[in-house]
């Protein structure tokens, strides 16, 4: 829907940021607006009070990096987190990797950095520090 993709939860719309462009403020505000129309409309016997989201984005790690008005930023502001708990089966910093450079071999010295965003996540990893996978929600 618009920039977010959106699934069916229980009682919350779950939310997946898809690679396609930039993230902004405005763009997001019309998918979950789009969202809050489409479910009800579609699902008239399913009640959602919430969306969620689990994702690297939402690492307030990137906070140290990020400048306040960037999109992930603005994003990340939306949620209250979960307390962190390690997913099973699942690196954030392979997904950070896999996500910002399409690359999982090469060395941390030889990816670009073009973007604040890549730049920040070379040097958190070459600090020896490691990116979490968070979960969060707002209100519907």
């Amino acid at each position: 829907m618009g920039r977010l993709q959106c699934h069916r939860g229980d009682t919350a719309i779950g939310l997946h940021i898809p690679e396609s462009g930039p993230m902004t403020p405005e763009a997001v505000a019309a998918s979950l607006d789009e969202a809050r129309a489409f479910f009800p409309r579609h699902f008239p016997g399913e009640r959602y009070t919430a969306f969620s989201c689990g994702s690297w984005l939402l690492d307030p790690q990137l906070l140290e990096y990020l400048p306040e008005d960037s999109n992930i930023v603005r994003f990340q502001r939306r949620f209250e987190l979960a307390p962190y708990e390690e997913p099973e089966g699942l690196d954030a910093d392979v997904e950070v990797l896999r996500f910002v450079f399409r690359t999982l071999t090469t060395p941390l010295d030889r990816l670009p950095r073009r973007t604040v965003l890549q730049r920040a996540i070379v040097d958190h990893l070459k600090a020896g520090r490691h990116w979490h996978w968070r979960q969060g929600h707002f209100p519907i």
